[in-house]
């Protein structure tokens, strides 16, 4: 994809991380250093003492170059659905555990920024997800997600029948705990600990895994990107709730219908020249960190 040069950068740290906070100021600071303009969201900025940097939200998005997320993936999924559907670019700097979807350590920052100002970078763009929620005709709730989305029981709730349709033809009841709908960038978290495949996560794929599913047969699926998932909730309990990558839920109720399909705009990540795609991956599995 064509690098364009980058500008105005917005540091967004994990509120909940306190060394991602006080790492937020330092970035700020050398980002001001070489020539980009940095802004710090005005509650971060009072919070860390660096007033300077502060803007309130409606301020800020207009010619937004990048947004830096300092944290781990969930900073990252996190960030995702808040830039969405604007689909300016991500960097992460991991201050989390896993670190699927970040790009810098901490402590390689001084390179990370040269290669900002040199242009040594390239965007990948990732496929989101889309749920809308349908109740007695009418659609009540809508999410969308980057890693997956989820309709799961409750941890006390007894196992549901969700019944599956692709493309609108009807494929399979799934006596399980639950079902996960995600995309291939998804398809190394939710998706994997049930027994999906890793996918390469540039593909526009649709990962179907059901979750616990009291079935031989049930096993997961990859569709096309254009397909189209509905399912169709199958219970006299209410204890189901809709998930975007883990944050934000909905609960649903009996007879309710979700149906999923890629969402109508993307994500892009920011990935430096020489940093192989698979890198991170391999790493991960190597330390045994999922």
């Amino acid at each position: 994809m064509k690098v364009s040069r980058l500008h105005k950068i917005l540091v967004l740290p994990n509120p909940l991380k306190q060394e991602a906070m006080e790492f937020a100021g330092k970035l700020a600071t050398l980002l001001s250093e070489r020539g980009f303009e940095p802004i710090l969201e005005r509650k971060t900025a009072s919070k860390i003492g660096f007033l300077s940097f502060g803007k309130e939200e409606q301020d800020f998005w207009e010619g937004l170059d990048l947004v830096m997320v300092l944290g781990g993936d969930g900073s990252m999924l996190n960030a995702a659905r808040r830039v969405y559907p604007r689909e300016i670019p991500l960097l992460g700097v991991n201050f989390g555990h896993l670190g699927f979807l970040t790009r810098i350590e901490s402590n390689a920052l001084d390179l990370a920024l040269t290669n900002l100002q040199t242009g040594n970078y390239q965007f990948e763009e990732r496929m989101m997800l889309e749920a809308s929620v349908v109740r007695d005709g009418k659609v009540i709730a809508k999410a969308v997600g980057l890693n997956e989305l989820v309709l799961a029981r409750s941890a006390f709730a007894k196992t549901v029948r969700l019944e599956a349709w692709i493309d609108e033809e009807y494929f399979a009841t799934y006596p399980a705990d639950g079902i996960i709908i995600a995309t291939a960038t998804g398809s190394t978290a939710y998706s994997l600990s049930a027994g999906g495949p890793i996918l390469d996560p540039r593909l526009k794929a649709v990962l179907v895994t059901p979750i616990c599913a009291h079935s031989l047969y049930a096993r997961p699926m990859v569709l096309s990107g254009d397909a189209e998932v509905k399912v169709c909730i199958n219970a006299s309990h209410a204890e189901v709730t809709l998930t975007a990558d883990g944050q934000v839920g909905t609960e649903l109720e009996p007879d309710d219908r979700v149906y999923f399909k890629k969402a109508p705009s993307i994500t892009k990540l920011l990935r430096f020249n020489g940093q192989g795609l698979f890198e991170v991956l391999k790493s991960r599995l190597k330390e045994g960190r999922i």
